[in-house]
C-alpha cells in the first residue's frame, strides 16, 4: 500500500510542478483537479505511513524529506491560491500556425478565475496530443513570427463558450 501511495504521490508531484511552471499543461479539467487536490491531500498520509513503516529516523531520510518539503512548499504557496489555479486554459482563437509543424501554434487563451473574471494570454504552444501541450512562450510578440514558416489563420475556437 505504501508503494502505491508513494508512486502516486511522485507522479502527482511531477505533474503539479510541470503545470505550475507552465511547462506541460492539459485541457482536461478533471485530470488537473485530480493533480491539484492530490498534491494537497497526499503528502500528509504518505508522511505518516513513511514514519510508521520505518521507525528508525535515519534510514530513508530522502523518503521522509520530500513529503515534508512538499508540505512546506504548499504552505508557502498558500493552498487557497492553489485551489483557485485549478481552472484550465481554454483556447479562444488560434492566431498563427506553423506550416511545417501543424501542432505548433500561437493561441489566444482564457481561464476562468471566478469572481475576478477571466485571465487572458497569448501563448505559443506545441500540442503533444489533442489534450496535452507544452507552453513554449507566454510572451507573444508578432515580430518573432514574421516569416515563411508561420501562417495567420485567426480561427475562432471559443472553448469557454462566450457569446
Amino acid at each position: 500500500m505504501l508503494k502505491i501511495i508513494r508512486i502516486t504521490f511522485y507522479i502527482v508531484l511531477s505533474l503539479f510542478l510541470l503545470d505550475i511552471f507552465d511547462l506541460f499543461q492539459t485541457k482536461i479539467g478533471f485530470l488537473k483537479e485530480i493533480i491539484y487536490y492530490g498534491i494537497l491531500i497526499l503528502p500528509i498520509p504518505l508522511l505518516i505511513m513513511e514514519f510508521k513503516a520505518n521507525r528508525k529516523l535515519s534510514e530513508p531520510i530522502l523518503r521522509k524529506s520530500i513529503p515534508i518539503l512538499t508540505i512546506i512548499g504548499l504552505i508557502y504557496l498558500n493552498p487557497l491560491k492553489i485551489l483557485f489555479n485549478i481552472a484550465t486554459w481554454k483556447t479562444q482563437t488560434v492566431e498563427l500556425i506553423n506550416e511545417n509543424k501543424g501542432n505548433h501554434k500561437v493561441e489566444f487563451q482564457m481561464k476562468d478565475i471566478g469572481a475576478l473574471g477571466y485571465a487572458k494570454r497569448n501563448a505559443e504552444v506545441y500540442y503533444l496530443t489533442k489534450y496535452f501541450y507544452l507552453v513554449l512562450s507566454e510572451n507573444y510578440d508578432e515580430r518573432n513570427f514574421i516569416g515563411t514558416d508561420w501562417k495567420r489563420i485567426d480561427k475562432n475556437i471559443n472553448e469557454i463558450g462566450l457569446k
